[in-house]
């Protein structure tokens, strides 16, 4: 079932909308209803008086008064339509907004499962490194120090300026506006505890990194599993007191890979 919820712009929203993706000199995404294949192109203006998007080409795919899908992103939140293909007098393609504009609604909510489809990464700075000594749990007095080494496997990345800080690399599990969670193991259970405050976090897509000014450690649970051995954890974690322009910037992110995979399929299925 859909989880994707779409609201219709009245008018006046709407060519205000319109008028700022103009503004933005921005892209557009366009396809042909049922097809895979989509389209990306640059726009160079928006006609007010006439709702036409004005785009940076002359020679496109589609011909006059064909009927396309249409999306574009604009402030961190993601915008639908139906748009008719036309042409200007001097030859420029134009996209006609005759039809209903959406936006979809509740992006600080949309949740992003990142595994095993995407490879996102969060990067924790550690105040302590393992400095190749010998490791003793005293509880147990049996040597940790084959753990440790393993510990180092995933902690990665150059040295701060503190000679004891390093970095702690983990895959992220799944993703939001208002935080994350993730899956550990014992190594890296040490250091997440209820409430612990991380301060600049970055989040690393193949593509793009976006720095988490505050992360706050919600809950830390024994993740469902048979083996013992290899024990697991899932911590969760939010994003208290996030800017409003990296909250744009995160939920931009988030809000790209979400319309690449159900996006485009739910307008469709919505506008049935």
């Amino acid at each position: 079932m859909s989880q994707t919820f779409f609201s219709k712009l009245d008018p006046q929203e709407k060519l205000s909308r319109l008028s700022q993706l103009g503004q933005s000199k921005g892209q557009v995404t366009v396809w042909i209803k049922g097809q895979k294949e989509k389209s990306t192109f640059n726009i160079l203006d928006f006609d007010k008086e006439r709702v036409e998007l004005v785009l940076d080409l002359k020679k496109a795919p589609y011909s006059v008064g064909t009927v396309l899908l249409c999306n574009f992103d604009l402030r961190g939140m993601s915008f639908f339509s139906q748009v008719t293909v036309q042409k200007s007098i001097v030859d420029y393609v134009l996209l006609e907004f005759k039809y209903d504009l959406f936006k979809s609604e509740r992006r600080s909510s949309f949740r992003l499962l990142t595994y095993p489809v995407y490879k996102v990464w969060s990067m924790f700075e550690l105040k302590e490194v393992y400095d190749g000594g010998k490791v003793v749990d005293f509880k147990t007095k049996r040597s940790q120090t084959a753990l440790f080494k393993n510990f180092l496997n995933i902690v990665e990345g150059p040295q701060a300026d503190d000679a004891h800080t390093s970095l702690l690399k983990i895959r992220v599990q799944d993703l939001s506006t208002t935080g994350m969670a993730l899956h550990i193991t014992d190594i890296e259970n040490h250091y997440f505890s209820k409430d612990q405050i991380y301060k600049n976090v970055d989040i690393h897509f193949l593509d793009e990194i976006i720095q988490i000014p505050e992360v706050k450690v919600v809950y830390v649970v024994d993740y469902i599993g048979n083996d013992k051995q290899n024990k697991k954890y899932k911590v969760g974690l939010t994003f208290p007191n996030l800017p409003i322009i990296i909250d744009e910037q995160l939920g931009k992110k988030i809000n790209k890979l979400l319309r690449d995979v159900d996006f485009n399929k739910d307008f469709e299925n919505f506008l049935k």
